[in-house]
């Protein structure tokens, strides 16, 4: 073509060597692709799923299972939401929480202060705990001993209340469920902690509210 020749669609050519014929097989002997296709005789080769699937050795222990296991995965491991006090003083004094009334994981949630997707429940830690001025009334799951000191020091309370993973999200997202569900019982070392009173924990103050009455 000319370079003086105008491109347009009427004119347009593929490069050369763009385009390659494909191989026919099972035309012959002539081409070297009849007969067997170029797949040679016998054996699951032969077959459309004859090739190995991704890593396989030939039946012999493959190399991903040969080698050493390392580390270590605790199925009863929990992983606990963090707020800190610095942002509940924020959010209490943004209009967002009111300091009035308890303030539950439910409340820290509509606050914003804590993710939509609460696994196992909410960790109480104590960063900026010096802007904490005003008495609070919290439950949450766990909470640091310095978290504690803090609220007390203000004049707050604070109870570490146990919840299993139905009734959490009955406390957070209680339109899904059609009646309240029972506060679950704790077992183990549950139980050894929500019954500890350094932790604050709710049956430890259950038990305290018997020995009163007796």
């Amino acid at each position: 073509m000319s370079s003086t020749t105008r491109f347009g669609l009427h004119n347009l050519e593929r490069a050369v060597g763009s385009v390659k014929q494909a191989i026919r097989v099972g035309r012959g002997r002539s081409s070297r692709r009849g007969k067997t296709a170029g797949k040679g005789h016998k054996g699951a080769g032969q077959h459309a799923s004859g090739s190995a699937r991704l890593l396989f050795e030939g039946g012999q222990t493959p190399f991903y299972r040969r080698q050493p296991k390392h580390g270590f995965h605790n199925p009863n491991s929990r992983t606990f939401d963090p707020v800190n006090l610095d942002d509940i003083s924020s959010a209490v004094e943004a209009g967002k929480i009111d300091p009035n009334q308890t303030i539950t994981m439910k409340i820290l949630k509509d606050a914003g202060l804590i993710g939509r997707q609460v696994k196992h429940g909410v960790k109480l830690l104590a960063r900026g705990k010096e802007k904490l001025a005003t008495p609070i009334e919290i439950e949450v799951s766990r909470a640091s001993k310095t978290a504690i000191e803090a609220i007390e020091s203000v004049g707050g309370s604070i109870t570490t209340v146990y919840f299993n993973q139905r009734t959490l999200q009955a406390l957070l997202k209680p339109h899904r469920f059609n009646k309240p569900q029972a506060q679950a019982r704790p077992r183990g070392k549950d139980l050894e902690y929500y019954s500890d009173p350094a932790v604050r924990g709710y049956l430890s103050k259950q038990s305290h509210a018997l020995e009163d009455v007796d």
